[in-house]
């Protein structure tokens, strides 16, 4: 697609008309189809108990869009609150045993991961954060050199959002099935920007949401991958009603769906599900692949740019190893971030990160020269 295609479609996008936005890696752009469909959840709000069948085709609905975008399998996909939740209910079904209990991390992945897989220590798991050499990119030599035998997952991102670098997965998955591990990836920061097949990738658990790059509009959506072998080998220690066999039969006992639907729980928040739908469609409708030719070539200039304004910069510069964001190593980013938004510039900061740009495929080109050019011109100051 040409850049005067995406300037097409760029007028889906209200908040292009409003701000110039480069924090997708934070909360995406919603197309404007999205408030059509906030408006029909408002009206299923009137129908109290009548809503219910209606919200709960909208959440099969739903998987099936996620299912296509991920070249998965029918009833692979579940719903779920958030990904820590997703990783969590993959966790709670894997216990330690004496020839089993290790667990390998990224000390780049995001924080509330690092948080849930570092805590399986209590659960009686030998846990081991993985460090990239270069502070950046982590190699799959690097984790290699770590797995043996006893390692029982392997739990990585697939892009990593304190540095914006992609993993080059295919090594890591082999090497880790070889060992006898399960590999489970957080594709949070990658998917509807970058292409994720799960069954190309081969991983046994994919996990992402919907509020970045798939435009979602609300928060509390994730979803969940289980490779269909494997989900049925699992029995969730944590079940819900939403994922019996039976959801509507209000049984007395539990009995595990089949697939992934088995690791839901309760409810999952409805609002997002309904304002997820348009930005899920939209990256279905253009294409992923189109999206990530679009988004190389801007994050490219970006780069070439920034380094020609001395900015220095934290995302690796292969095409191939990198996602959708760009880092950049600076100091004060808070009040860069500060001084940006006051001339109508969003971006934002992390600990760790520093200053992280996203251009989103429906940005300008010129867009992207002015934020270089900002960000440069203000820190210098």
């Amino acid at each position: 697609m040409s850049a005067s295609d995406f300037a097409a479609l760029r007028a889906r996008f209200p908040l292009f008309s409003e701000r110039t936005y480069f924090a997708t890696q934070c909360l995406g752009p919603t197309p404007s189809e999205m408030y059509v469909d906030l408006l029909e959840y408002a009206r299923t709000l009137g129908l109290r108990n009548r809503s219910l069948p209606v919200w709960i085709e909208r959440m099969g609905e739903f998987s099936r869009l996620l299912e296509q975008l991920l070249g998965a399998e029918p009833g692979s996909v579940a719903l779920r609150d958030s990904v820590t939740a997703a990783q969590a209910a993959i966790a709670s079904a894997v216990s330690p045993r004496p020839e089993r209990h290790r667990i390998l991390y990224s000390a780049i992945d995001f924080h509330s991961s690092r948080y849930l897989w570092s805590a399986q220590a209590r659960r009686g798991f030998s846990v081991e954060e993985l460090r990239p050499e270069d502070g950046v990119l982590l190699r799959p030599e690097e984790v290699l050199r770590h797995l043996d035998e006893r390692v029982a997952i392997v739990a990585l991102s697939l892009v990593s959002p304190r540095t914006g670098a992609l993993l080059e997965v295919a090594p890591v998955v082999k090497a880790a099935h070889d060992a006898g591990a399960l590999v489970v990836l957080d594709a949070y920061q990658a998917v509807g920007v970058v292409p994720v097949d799960v069954r190309r990738l081969g991983a046994d658990v994919v996990v992402g949401g919907t509020h970045k790059w798939l435009g979602g509009g609300g928060l509390g959506l994730a979803f969940l991958y289980v490779r269909p072998a494997l989900a049925e080998r699992l029995e969730p220690a944590f079940p819900g009603w939403i994922g019996h066999r039976e959801m509507v039969g209000f049984a007395e006992t539990y009995e595990p769906a089949p697939g992934s639907a088995r690791f839901q729980q309760g409810t999952p928040a409805i609002e997002p599900i309904y304002t997820g739908r348009a930005g899920l469609r939209f990256v279905l409708e253009t294409g992923v692949e189109r999206l990530r030719e679009r988004s190389v070539a801007l994050t490219t200039r970006m780069m070439a740019r920034a380094h020609d304004a001395g900015l220095p910069v934290k995302t690796p510069r292969e095409p191939e190893r990198r996602g959708g964001m760009l880092c950049f190593d600076m100091e004060d980013g808070a009040v860069l971030v500060e001084r940006m938004a006051a001339l109508g510039i969003d971006i934002d900061t992390r600990p760790g990160a520093g200053v992280r740009v996203s251009p989103h495929p429906c940005n300008t080109e010129e867009e992207c020269d002015r934020v270089i050019d900002e960000l440069a011109r203000l820190s210098r100051r």
